[in-house]
Order: C-alpha cells, then structure tokens, then sequence
C-alpha cells in the first residue's frame, strides 16, 4: 500500500536587518510520504550538519551556519542550486535569470550595478562541473524517495521598494510580513495548483520562520486572505498555528528553519540571493573607487562603507540606504 501523501512548505527571509542590499524572502513547496522528514529520509545525499569536513553532501539547514567557514559561500551557493535545479530541472546561468525569477518585478535597471548582470555568470563560489554532477544526484535522490520539488518561490525586495513599503505601513515589521505574504500566497497558489488526481485532498503544513516577538497572525492573514477561513489553532511565544481554509496549516515558528527543511532551503534560497545581489553593489563601487572596502551591508559596516564613498553625488541614495 502506497503511503499518504502531505505538502510540506517553507519560508525564511534574508537581510531584515542591514542598511544596505535587498530584503529577500525564499520559500519551497515538497510534497511526500506523511509523516515523514526529509532530513533523515535524503540523509544519503542530503544532511543538516555535516559529520566532518570530508562529508561532501549537500548541506541543508539555516543559511547562517551554511555559510560560516572558508568555504561557506560555496556551500550556501551548492546547496540553493541543487535545490533550484531539484524544482526548475536546470540551472540558472547568470545573475540576471536568478533575478528575473523573482516573482515579483524587479526594476534592476533602476539600480547600476545590476547593469551586469546578465553577463556576471554563475555558478560564483563553487565549482561549476561538481555542481552540476550534485544537482543531477540530488534530484535523484529526492525522486527516489518520493520527494517531489513543487515551487521554489522568491521575492526581491530591493531597497526603494522595502523604503516605500516602510512608508506606507510606517512599521517595519508589517513592511517586512507584507512581503512574507507575497511567497505564503505563492506556495499556496501552488499547492492549490497540485492538488489533483492523487493528491485532490492533501494537506499541506507551511512553517514560516518567525522575527521579532509577533505571536498573533489572525488578523494579518485574514486581511491578506479574504473569502478564506482563517482559524486560529494555537497561539504562543515560540509557536503560533492557524488553519487556512480546509487543506492548509500555517505555522509561526521560532528557529523555523531548524524545524523543517522547506524553511532551511528557503532560508538558503533567500540568503544565496542576497549575496548575489550585495556582491554586485560591491563590484559596482569598488570598480570606481579602487581600494575601498566591500561591506556585507549590515549597519556599522554600512555606515563605514557609506562614509568611505568619495563621490555619493551622484549616487540615488533612496535605492541604496534603508530608511529603517
């Protein structure tokens, strides 16, 4: 007898908290065996942490401890590409292709140092070859055991459009959930869209990592969800769940992405796109000024790097500083 069959979605943001670069919020939709965790299921190509430094499977887990080390870039960048690759069945080729699959708009050419974009080719950290030999092994093994890659969502928030979205909820926190919503709607489209045949009435269970000490939802979900029930399920300081309409549960968590590895990949999706996008900026101003410093973004290293730009003049200052 066949197993049942479940959705198991995540979402996770990168850069909330720089002065500097894009927000961006990642997501992924898996469908497969219930009850089951794809860590210990795919933990032959797949892991958590890696047992030393020889275990060369692809990490999974938050995008934070992904990167730490002298080799941390490459496995962020190996680990969101053998999960695209998983999702789309091939391989983004430059800058540009990563950003246009935004889903929402992206006015890169409202920014100059995306005017490269297209001919800045990847992979950036890691070995091209080995990559494409994990990607094909990592979605072999993700069939194998019944895994399948539904969507693999992402939304760059640039930063003129993050400062409008502060401007217009003057609150940084809803900015921040109003483009959260953006991928939850995503997955859901998606979901809604698998469901057929076999899969008619799976359940699907979306852990979304949670920032600051929001422990309340109803209300955001049922504004941004109306005409579908939203029940409040349980309400608490490490966890909140709400049922959305019949088929889905949607579930706050702190440290969400140590919780399900959808959210780990969204976290590792989210934090891959970040980079490509501060690498850029980077590029742009060190071109033009030899010997400054590249920042990560982040407030004192942005104030520095802000203060160390000779000409800002003409530099549009509403798409490279946060208001907030």
């Amino acid at each position: 007898m066949a197993d049942a069959m479940h959705m198991l979605g995540g979402v996770d943001e990168a850069g909330l908290g720089p002065l500097l670069g894009p927000l961006v919020v990642g997501g992924l939709l898996l469908t497969g065996p219930e009850g089951k965790s794809p860590w210990p299921s795919l933990r032959k190509t797949f892991c958590k942490k890696p047992r030393s430094r020889k275990d060369r499977r692809i990490r999974i887990d938050d995008s934070k401890r992904v990167k730490q080390g002298g080799r941390g870039m490459g496995e962020l960048e190996r680990s969101a590409l053998t999960m695209w690759y998983a999702t789309h069945g091939e391989l983004p080729r430059t800058v540009a292709d990563v950003l246009a699959a935004s889903i929402t708009p992206f006015e890169a050419t409202r920014y100059p140092w995306y005017a490269d974009a297209h001919h800045t080719s990847l992979p950036r950290w890691c070995d091209g070859d080995s990559l494409e030999l994990d990607a094909h092994v990592a979605r072999r093994e993700l069939t194998r055991v019944g895994i399948d890659c539904i969507a693999f969502p992402f939304r760059v928030v640039d930063v003129g459009t993050f400062n409008a979205l502060i401007r217009h909820h003057d609150n940084k926190s809803l900015a921040h959930f109003d483009a959260t919503l953006s991928i939850i709607a995503a997955i859901s489209r998606a979901a809604h869209g698998a469901r057929k045949d076999e899969l008619a009435d799976v359940m699907c269970t979306l852990v979304v990592d949670r920032q600051g000490g929001r422990e309340r939802y109803a209300d955001l979900l049922g504004r941004a969800f109306r005409g579908t029930d939203v029940s409040t399920l349980s309400e608490g300081p490490k966890v909140s769940r709400y049922g959305l309409g019949s088929h889905t549960e949607i579930v706050f968590a702190e440290n969400g992405e140590s919780r399900a590895f959808p959210t780990a990949a969204a976290s590792c999706l989210a934090k891959y796109v970040r980079e490509l996008c501060i690498e850029r900026l980077n590029a742009w101003f060190t071109k033009r000024q030899p010997g400054l410093k590249p920042t990560a973004g982040y407030y004192s290293d942005g104030r520095r790097f802000l203060g160390e730009i000779e000409d800002s003049s003409a530099i549009p200052m509403e798409l490279l500083v946060r208001i907030r």
